[in-house]
């Protein structure tokens, strides 16, 4: 060996040296860190902890030396998940499952029941496959989550019962109107054409145009009641079924407002439950009462299709349109109560809706009702 290369060597010797003191004190850094986390790390091989920080074990009610070497993953896992938990462990060292996270349940050491969520992935530690991942304690979160879904059921069950009643108040007033008031103002009117046929001919003119207007207001006032009454619940829904019923309302929407609307239903043979049909028809009212004031469209198509035990109905007209996005971020909700109203009666029997518009081109609802069978309640 040269004097140079004796020299060079020196050199890579001291630079060695350095880079062993850096990597020392940054393995050291990295151990501090690790130590001090808030969220739980672990190493798992052979399917014990080959390490935990101290978060990790405080997690579960332990010292890390207490789970170090002596604890079975699996005995820390809820005996419901432990299956699953296994089958994600064996996916990780096969290098089948991607580093996603994870959420299960894990036992304390007082047994008390925790969530947490893992995100794992494989390392090799010690020469030999293991899985390194941390952990965090989700309970609050889940436990929160937990108690919304409880109170939006409740709520949901709430709403259920409201429109319920709110149909059963309609089809009370609704044949109140026909069987009382409109009976009443038929036998007014009867009275009243009694009265002209007895009246003489030379009676004052001033009386024969009074009952004339008399009888005039009250054929008007029987057309606004039975109007009325089949607007709260048209009786042919419940004696007739949904699909001549809609024919009827859309043929009155479009002789009404002069908009020209067409009906088509394809693979209905038998009716649905009364209250599926009561919901089908409200959102057809709805949807074409939303055309009437704000569209100003000048056709409307609205179709009932069953197929593959799922119920579709689409309304859609060649109105303004709008922004979606703008119209649902809308802090004012008058803006859209309408749809607010359809998302809460199609939601009784999981129905979904999707809108589509925008402005100059139109607005189509299409609304689909999953796993319905014809003929059942």
């Amino acid at each position: 060996m040269t004097g140079e290369q004796d020299k060079n060597s020196g050199k890579w010797g001291a630079l060695h040296g350095v880079t062993d003191k850096i990597f020392a004190l940054d393995t050291e850094h990295f151990h501090v860190m690790v130590e001090a986390a808030l969220v739980g790390i672990y190493i798992i091989q052979d399917d014990l902890f080959r390490y935990v920080n101290p978060a990790m074990a405080r997690m579960f009610g332990y010292q890390p030396e207490e789970l170090i070497n002596h604890v079975h993953v699996l005995d820390l896992i809820h005996s419901e998940d432990r299956e699953g938990v296994a089958m994600r462990i064996r996916q990780r060292f096969a290098g089948q499952l991607a580093t996603t996270p994870h959420t299960a349940r894990g036992i304390t050491r007082e047994g008390k029941t925790i969530y947490f969520e893992s995100l794992a992935r494989p390392v090799i530690y010690h020469g030999k496959p293991a899985i390194s991942g941390t952990l965090v304690n989700v309970t609050t979160c889940v436990q929160t989550q937990e108690k919304i879904e409880k109170h939006r059921q409740q709520l949901k069950r709430l709403s259920a019962q409201l429109i319920a009643s709110r149909e059963a108040e309609s089809k009370r007033i609704s044949q109140e109107l026909h069987d009382v008031i409109g009976q009443s103002l038929t036998a007014v009117s009867i009275n009243l054409a009694h009265i002209k046929q007895a009246l003489p001919q030379d009676a004052p003119t001033i009386i024969q145009e009074r009952l004339a207007e008399s009888e005039a207001l009250i054929d008007q006032t029987l057309t606004e009641t039975r109007k009325l009454s089949l607007e709260l619940r048209p009786t042919m829904l419940d004696d007739l079924g949904l699909i001549p019923t809609l024919r009827w309302y859309i043929h009155q929407f479009r002789n009404r407002l002069n908009i020209h609307t067409s009906f088509t239903s394809s693979g209905i043979h038998q009716a649905f439950p009364p209250g599926l049909e009561t919901v089908v028809y409200r959102v057809v009212q709805e949807g074409l009462t939303n055309v009437a004031r704000h569209a100003k469209a000048s056709k409307v198509e609205v179709n009932l299709d069953y197929r593959a035990d799922q119920l579709l109905l689409t309304i859609a007209d060649d109105g303004i349109g709008f922004d979606v996005q703008e119209l649902f971020q809308s802090k004012n909700v008058d803006y859209r109560l309408g749809l607010l109203g359809i998302e809460e009666r199609i939601s009784l029997f999981a129905g979904t809706l999707n809108v589509n518009s925008s402005p100059g081109k139109g607005t189509t609802l299409r609304i689909i009702f999953p796993s319905i069978e014809p003929g059942h309640n």
